[in-house]
């Protein structure tokens, strides 16, 4: 008798989308991706004769994230904006399943360069972009794993780390060790790598978002620069001049004690993914260490995640 292996089982995504007027479709598309951490695509409509112009706004659940309950977060937002425009328009959810592979195709027709900062510029490899003068680009696929720029705390950080370099690193002739903390895919540890630093090393406790970092990092050249790699935070022992760390208030606490020994005299360490609300926590837990607080930003457009950025005496 033949035998047969179990096959594994289809990852299912669910695919969220909501009709809005034109004027909120910005709103709700950021709201999308803060709450799932993946892109969003946005498709004009016919106008309403009423509402004007339409705006059907697409998001994605993983499959794990579709059992956590974030669906209900949505429903309440969506529900929240029904009150702020009272009988203007009626926000309905559509849900339906998409298997994996019909998602990242999904993906990448929203996915396009953008640029962050006054010089990065993020692409996927699949569209071609010329640069400008001085402008670098990060060539960054994000598969499974997350960022890609598109997140307001991605965004702060790649463009404090900009500044940095431009600012402080290059003019000094200063070429740090950098280490990101849950790095994703690889695109905060590529931008410093690319912006001048002399190695960085990144860490993520999740395999498959070191293997797409992994994969970004030989797309952009620099493999002899930007070490990958699932050792915990705890495991580590060298100094470092700079640290990223874009993840939760709740990881960020825990990991105070061990980023504030690992960074060095004089370095920069850059704390994101909270909200504005969770800022104070952090900046006193961190101030208690000895850390001295050097900037505090929150993001452009809503003003509800904040970065932190302290520097070791």
């Amino acid at each position: 008798m033949k035998e047969t292996k179990n096959k594994p089982k289809e990852r299912i995504w669910l695919e969220i989308s909501v009709i809005v007027p034109e004027y909120l479709a910005d709103a709700v598309g950021n709201f999308f991706v803060e709450t799932t951490g993946h892109g969003v695509k946005f498709e004009d409509l016919e106008p309403h004769p009423e509402e004007g112009p339409l705006v059907r706004v697409t998001g994605y659940l993983a499959p794990e994230q579709a059992e956590t309950g974030l669906i209900k977060k949505i429903y309440h937002y969506l529900a929240s904006l029904e009150e702020l425009h009272p009988g203007e328009f009626k926000f309905s959810l559509e849900t339906k399943p998409l298997p994996e592979e019909d998602w990242e195709c999904a993906w990448q027709a929203y996915f396009k360069p953008h640029k962050v900062g006054k010089r990065l510029v993020i692409k996927p490899s699949w569209e071609v972009y010329v640069p400008k003068k001085d402008e670098i680009v990060l060539e960054i696929d994000p598969g499974r794993a997350f960022g890609t720029g598109h997140h307001p705390s991605t965004y702060l950080v790649l463009q404090r780390l900009e500044e940095l370099f431009e600012e402080l690193f290059n003019p000094a002739g200063i070429a740090p060790t950098v280490l990101d903390v849950g790095t994703g895919t690889g695109i905060l540890a590529i931008a410093a790598g690319k912006l001048g630093a002399k190695e960085v090393i990144a860490i993520d406790i999740d395999p498959e978002a070191t293997e797409v970092a992994r994969e970004n990092v030989l797309r952009n050249h620099l493999h002899e620069k930007v070490f990958v790699s699932t050792t915990p935070v705890w495991d580590l022992m060298t100094g470092f001049d700079l640290i990223c760390a874009n993840i939760s208030a709740y990881e960020l606490e825990l990991m105070a004690d061990k980023l504030a020994e690992l960074l060095n005299s004089g370095g920069h360490l850059l704390l994101s993914g909270f909200l504005e609300e969770e800022a104070e926590r952090l900046l006193q837990k961190y101030q208690a260490l000895g850390l001295n607080p050097v900037l505090k930003r929150l993001d452009p457009e809503f003003e509800e995640w904040a970065l932190l950025n302290f520097k070791k005496p």
